[in-house]
């Protein structure tokens, strides 16, 4: 029995990408005839949380561990350890939607590939799996046990009233965060085994005082130099390309300027937009929200309080300094008075918070003002007493109305979406075409033209769509599985960035090739411009350089180029922005009378300086200011040793990297 389920509007499924894109005609067979193989539902987006590494092993709730490696799929492995395509792709995504907002626009993998982001990141990975298999070698892990209650600790994980872990707050955390559960499992695991190993190699390092003075004076030595800078107009001629040259360039850089790969597919996608217009919310579903919300403590607060809590040994000494603290007098002047340890003072207490369980409770049974005695169960008592009371406060729904009525709505899309999933990844699994449940179903089935993946056309119009309706280039995971998915079958379920599900079936393909010369001949002559005159301005550093250590002055030269000679002063405690980092680096290691040149920090700029003088702080340091320069020193010293550990097991474990499943994955073509 079918279900059948709201369509959604045609028009705002084409509006989506930003193109009018064309129903596709009913086709009754696949057309290309091929076996369809089973095909999976929808990946509960489970939760991941950004608390440094931390992860909870999901095998505690009955959850079944679904992490294996699958060395037919490996990107690079560490002795028996490795990361799975999907797990590396996932990490790759982050950083490129890291850049892209870093830096106001993305990079294709190729462009990426060329900067080495991939090849970072593989250095990172093989890090973390070297670590592993050294806690393996050594016998270390981590019990189920252990992980539950050091999750427990997470504050994000608690709830806002009970205090307590919650994992209903957890799973939430997570879903916003987009981990799968074995991901997550698994960085857990990795995280809680490297606490055991890098903090016994990192711990009890105590750097000497002597140590210290020479540290803070090393790195409070100040430079001075003479620089000079200079650029283009510099040179005696600008490099010019012939013919010959470009063809050349473009020949020894071939990626820079190869088309890349357009897919043509049949895509039928559903959005919890596709639905909004349709959904009536009522006044009692948003009474239910504000009700849930607030039960849950994710609004509002619960009420807490101040309270003081003394020490005391017995039943009758306790009552006594009770009824002192109730009558107004200071609980220090007491404390001190009978000999009673320093009084403990807690802020914005939750029911149940404090250690004792009894001192808990008369906590939030005492009137402001007053103080009650709580036995510890030790022999001894605690007296407490209460300076102030935080009212629970609840937030007026009426305030909250609009956002209320969002969340619900919201919520009632993605129930549709999941009815939806339901009845099409039975059709999959039935053999159906996409054609054939699009029509079942009453979807829209829209017919994409060619776009790379990126998703832009061949005509360079990027698919965005709009703000509300978001196309397909804004979805990163879908473009991935279209670049992925095979050609002529139908894919699996994906899940969207959006909460909403696609399906589709690639038509056709045109391979990544050469572009014809004529197209990228600009470019080239920019590109072979830009680097001819980065070599021509380092051949006249070069030249300067030598002329100074002949014996003329940079005053001399800076007047022949038609520049300034500027004065600088170095400290390495805080170097200027002003130097270029090649020409510091080398101003900083050595001696007066030092040349250093290279590009300088103006794109196409050079610098060249010449180190005049260094002059040391000799004046020794003590006390506090001794002791922290010593912890920090410490700390340094720590990293150090953590360094040379892990580039030792680095060094100690087979590595191989798998570079055909890499270029796959980013989908660029192999070396060669």
């Amino acid at each position: 029995m079918v279900t059948v389920l709201k369509r959604p509007s045609t028009e705002r499924n084409r509006l989506r990408d930003g193109l009018c894109l064309l129903h596709a005609p009913p086709m009754s067979d696949d057309i290309y005839g091929r076996p369809k193989g089973l095909f999976s539902k929808i990946r509960t987006i489970l939760v991941g949380v950004l608390v440094g590494m931390l992860v909870l092993a999901f095998a505690v709730w009955g959850i079944e561990d679904v992490f294996s490696p699958n060395s037919s799929n490996a990107i690079v492995r560490v002795g028996d350890s490795e990361v799975s395509r999907d797990e590396f792709i996932d990490r790759f995504n982050d950083q490129m939607r890291q850049y892209a907002q870093e830096n106001g626009e993305g990079l294709t993998p190729q462009q990426a590939f060329d900067q080495g982001i991939p090849q970072r990141l593989i250095a990172d990975f093989a890090q973390e799996l070297s670590i592993e298999e050294d806690a393996n070698d050594l016998g270390i892990g981590v019990n189920n046990r252990n992980i539950l209650e050091f999750a427990k600790e997470i504050d994000a994980f608690q709830n806002a009233i009970t205090q307590e872990f919650d994992r209903t707050q957890l799973q939430r955390i997570l879903a916003a965060n987009q981990m799968t559960e074995a991901d997550f499992e698994q960085d857990v695991k990795n995280a809680l085994t490297q606490r055991q190993t890098l903090p016994a190699i990192m711990g009890g390092i105590h750097a000497p005082s002597e140590y210290a003075q020479r540290y803070n004076q090393f790195i409070n030595e100040t430079r001075g130099a003479e620089l000079i800078q200079f650029d283009v107009s510099a040179l005696d001629e600008v490099p010019q390309p012939t013919e010959e040259d470009l063809r050349n360039y473009i020949a020894d850089n071939q990626a820079r300027f190869t088309a890349p790969e357009y897919r043509r597919f049949l895509m039928l996608r559903i959005e919890p937009f596709d639905f909004r217009q349709d959904i009536e919310v009522t006044e009692e579903q948003i009474q239910e929200r504000f009700e849930t919300l607030v039960g849950a403590g994710e609004i509002g607060s619960a009420e807490t309080r101040n309270v003081t809590v003394l020490s005391v040994g017995t039943q009758e000494i306790a009552d006594s300094v009770a009824a002192r603290l109730t009558a107004g007098e200071d609980a220090g002047a007491i404390a001190q008075e009978l000999g009673l340890p320093t009084p403990d003072r807690f802020d914005g207490v939750f029911e149940d918070a404090l250690i004792n369980p009894e001192s808990s409770r008369v906590a939030f049974e005492a009137e402001l003002g007053t103080a009650q005695v709580a036995p510890t169960g030790f022999g001894t008592f605690e007296v407490v007493y209460i300076r102030d009371i935080n009212p629970a406060e609840t937030p007026v729904m009426e305030d909250m109305r609009d956002e209320l009525a969002e969340q619900v709505l919201e919520g009632q899309a993605l129930r549709r979406i999941n009815d939806y999933e339901r009845v099409i990844d039975d059709r999959l699994l039935e053999g159906a075409t996409i054609e054939e449940i699009a029509e079942a179903l009453e979807l829209p089935l829209s017919s994409y033209p060619y776009i790379d993946r990126t998703g832009t056309t061949q005509e360079g119009v990027t698919l965005d769509g709009f703000e509300t309706i978001p196309g397909i280039a804004t979805d990163d995971r879908l473009l991935q599985a279209v670049f992925t998915g095979d050609i002529g079958f139908e894919s699996d379920i994906v899940p969207t960035s959006n909460g909403g599900l696609a399906i589709f079936r690639i038509t056709d393909t045109i391979s990544s090739a050469p572009e014809a010369f004529e197209d990228v001949r600009n470019e080239a002559a920019r590109l072979w411009t830009s680097d001819a005159i980065r070599r021509a301005l380092n051949a006249k550093g070069v030249e300067i350089e030598r002329r100074l250590r002949d014996g003329e002055t940079l005053q001399a030269i800076a007047d022949e180029l038609g520049t300034a000679v500027v004065p600088v002063s170095i400290q390495r405690a805080a170097p200027t922005q002003d130097i270029s980092q090649a020409v510091l680096i080398r101003l900083l290691d050595g001696d007066v009378g030092t040349i250093a040149r290279g590009p300088g920090q103006v794109p196409g700029s050079y610098q060249l300086a010449e180190l005049t003088n260094i002059s040391s702080q000799t004046e020794r340091i003590s006390g506090q200011f001794l002791d922290i320069v010593r912890e920090q020193v410490s700390e340094q010293l720590a990293l150090d040793i953590s360094r040379a550990y892990q580039q030792a097991i680095i060094s100690d474990k087979d590595q191989l990297v798998f570079d055909d499943q890499l270029r796959s994955a980013l989908n660029i073509e192999a070396e060669g």
